[in-house]
């Protein structure tokens, strides 16, 4: 029986994998019946009666064959594919194909879709998806957009390992700790302030043209505030006086963190509102928690991504939903 050995819509020239001008069409193709209705029975019968082959004189296209396509990541794009489908389409498509799957056994008023910062890969440290099935032994999965990393978790696990490193950082209030990020001063800020200087050391000073500048220099320094330690202040406030939880808390957890990390082996790390990165420890014994003050080389990874909109503006909360829930 033939096999492909490239995805459809993929070909090798050269030693490099490229679009195939005409099965990347029809992958596009794919998605759109998909996205307007089609069921993947239905886009299996056109692409069959119409003879297009996925592989040389080989047609028989069917539902598994078009669920792989539906499904696979690498048509995004990365290292090794460049992208043929946009990241909404390919959103849309697995919201869709969730719906159609297992909309009787999705319960929407579940903790999970209270669950409103993104997961992130501890790989990779980009975002993940939520995929579920309830046909299959393992009903929930997350998946990372960019490397492909797959973590089978369920639900309630997932909520449980991050309600449990909440409660590390309510009974150890003194693990949470800002560190300023040191930075260069940029360029264009040292700049104004020599220009401010020579002007005001002038013997003529035009006086409008300076007050601008002066403006100007006030407002690279405002954005340039770290306003880390605030943001802790805010986030101790939200955790004093409270107990140990027993449930998921989506009003502190909205509160106090800014991402998760799910690790492969399940477990979690919580990138909190100022930036700073806490877990539980690990079942040898050694920790990826602040407490120990050091992260293993994957935490940091993940946790640099999760930061990226964090630094000069602590206070901002990265955009829910992220996760894709159901």
């Amino acid at each position: 029986m033939k096999t492909r050995n490239i995805p459809f819509g993929y070909k090798r020239e050269n030693g490099k994998i490229l679009p195939h001008l005409v099965e990347s069409e029809i992958v596009g193709g794919i998605f759109t019946a998909y996205l307007n209705g089609q069921s993947l029975l239905q886009i299996a019968e056109s692409l069959n009666e119409r003879r297009v082959e996925y592989m040389p004189e080989t047609t028989g296209w069917n539902k598994a064959r078009l669920k792989r396509i539906i499904e696979d990541i690498r048509y995004l794009g990365n290292d090794a594919y460049p992208a043929i489908i946009e990241q909404a389409v390919f959103d849309q498509a697995q919201e869709i194909k969730a719906a159609r799957n297992t909309q009787k056994a999705v319960d929407r008023n579940a903790d999970i879709f209270k669950l409103n910062v993104p997961i992130h890969c501890e790989q990779c440290g980009e975002s993940m998806v939520r995929m579920h099935d309830s046909r299959t032994t393992h009903k929930e999965k997350w998946i990372c957009r960019s490397c492909g990393a797959v973590i089978k978790i369920a639900d309630d696990m997932l909520l449980t390992a991050i309600t449990e490193c909440m409660n590390e950082l309510i009974e150890n209030p003194n693990i949470l700790k800002y560190q300023p990020v040191q930075t260069e001063t940029p360029i264009e800020t040292i700049r104004l302030k020599n220009e401010i200087g020579r002007q005001l050391d002038s013997t003529v000073i035009d006086k409008e043209p300076l007050k601008n500048k002066i403006f100007e220099y006030a407002s690279l320094l405002y954005s340039g505030l770290d306003s880390g330690e605030h943001i802790t202040k805010k986030i101790r406030a939200v955790l004093e006086n409270t107990r140990p939880l027993s449930l998921y808390d989506e009003e502190r957890m909205d509160k106090t963190a800014s991402a998760v990390i799910l690790h492969a082996d399940k477990t979690v790390s919580l990138v909190l509102k100022n930036g700073q990165q806490i877990g539980k420890e690990k079942p040898n014994g050694t920790a990826n928690t602040a407490k120990a003050g050091t992260h293993h080389s994957a935490d940091h990874t993940a946790g640099e991504c999760a930061q990226r909109s964090i630094h000069n503006q602590t206070g901002s909360r990265l955009l829910p939903g992220i996760h894709q829930a159901g």
